[in-house]
């Protein structure tokens, strides 16, 4: 006697799963809309009109059914009761039940995906947008800024991080950097917050701390009196911020703003900057291959604005590239398995200071003709 034993059956994966059901649910709407409609750019009127639905779910039955791919397709597909709606229009209509059939089976078909991959609709969404060829971030990160606002208790409309890089006047072959850093439109979501501003460090590719940095501020006097922050006073909110710089573990340094009143009542705007005298080699070394020039992102920000301002003598033909690494692991980690997938890209500008502009930052121009 024997005993046939079979191999376990490989779970279909999310991907595999929505190129197999959202085709076939692409061509039931795309046929619907054609044989009542006679093509299938009738406009959403025409839709509304012969099949008798509201105009929002018409939208999405010719959205979902013209979309370029299955993933995109998802985004705009109707509700259970969505679909329920246009199988009772259908029903209103006298039509053969072969639609309201199909329908049927098309509704069972997105509960069933969302079943097996997702547990309900809103994860569905997030995982299609992540899985889309251009992925819709912005709707995941406004919703990330609003709970983050209430989590952390602040906010603001922009982060501001300006580097100036050139060649060391001291120690040839090494680099200078001017970092000026901003906070614009901050504001408290509740009482006795106190806020990290600027957090800097500087560590080779082993993750090797270097101690041995000279910093000075871009405004001596305003850095004194305000215990070594080094706030840029003429750029910043009147009153001024209270702001202290306080040394922390592994080689990091904080700047914190003090607590101000809630809301718009305290709201503030800070800027600081310094110069880092040879921070690092102007070329690549056996100790250091990659140079990463970045700031930290932990202020819910409606914006983020990174400029650079590189020497024309620096890094020829080098590729430059745009990373976001998530702090999950390590808060100075360079490892590929913490990078994060951003949509965003570099811009050049090309050379001096006249492409370098936004509507975000109070008298960006001006501020930048004063570091210069």
């Amino acid at each position: 006697m024997s005993v046939e034993s079979s191999s376990p059956v490989a779970p279909v994966t999310f991907e595999d799963d929505v190129a197999r059901r959202v085709p076939a649910i692409q061509d039931l709407f795309s046929q619907l809309i054609e044989h009542y409609c006679g093509t299938g750019d009738a406009p959403v009127s025409a839709i509304c009109e012969r099949i008798g639905l509201h105009r929002k779910l018409a939208w999405q039955l010719r959205s979902a059914a013209y979309a370029p791919d299955p993933f995109q397709a998802v985004r705009f597909m109707p509700t259970r009761a969505g679909l329920d709606t246009v199988i009772g229009a259908m029903q209103k209509l006298g039509s053969a039940d072969g639609w309201t059939l199909r329908l049927r089976q098309a509704a069972d078909a997105l509960d069933a995906l969302v079943e097996a991959h997702a547990g309900d609709r809103t994860n569905l969404e997030m995982l299609v947008d992540a899985w889309a060829p251009q992925p819709d971030q912005t709707k995941w990160r406004e919703k990330a800024f609003l709970g983050n606002c209430f989590i952390w208790g602040a906010q603001t409309k922009a982060q501001l991080s300006i580097s100036v890089l050139r060649e060391s006047k001291t120690r040839p072959g090494w680099i200078d950097i001017a970092q000026i850093r901003g906070l614009v439109g901050l504001r408290r979501m509740r009482p006795n917050v106190h806020w990290l501003v600027n957090q800097s460090i500087v560590i080779d590719d082993r993750a090797d701390v270097s101690v041995e940095l000279r910093r000075e501020p871009l405004d001596e006097a305003a850095a004194e009196a305000m215990g070594g922050v080094p706030i840029l006073p003429a750029f910043c909110s009147s009153p001024l911020p209270r702001l202290r710089r306080r040394p922390v573990e592994n080689g990091l340094i904080n700047d914190e703003l003090l607590p101000a009143p809630v809301g718009s009542q305290g709201q503030q705007h800070i800027v600081t900057g310094e110069v880092i005298r040879n921070l690092a080699p102007a070329h690549a070394t056996h100790q250091n291959k990659r140079a990463h020039f970045g700031a930290v992102s932990r202020t819910p920000s409606e914006l983020f604005l990174l400029d650079h301002f590189v020497h024309r003598d620096l890094f020829p033909g080098v590729e430059r590239e745009l990373c976001v690494f998530g702090e999950l692991n390590s808060p100075v980690t360079q490892d590929d398995d913490d990078l994060l997938p951003v949509s965003e890209q570099i811009e050049s500008l090309g050379t001096g200071l006249g492409s370098a502009r936004t509507p975000d930052v109070p008298r960006y121009p001006e501020l930048l003709r004063w570091i210069f």
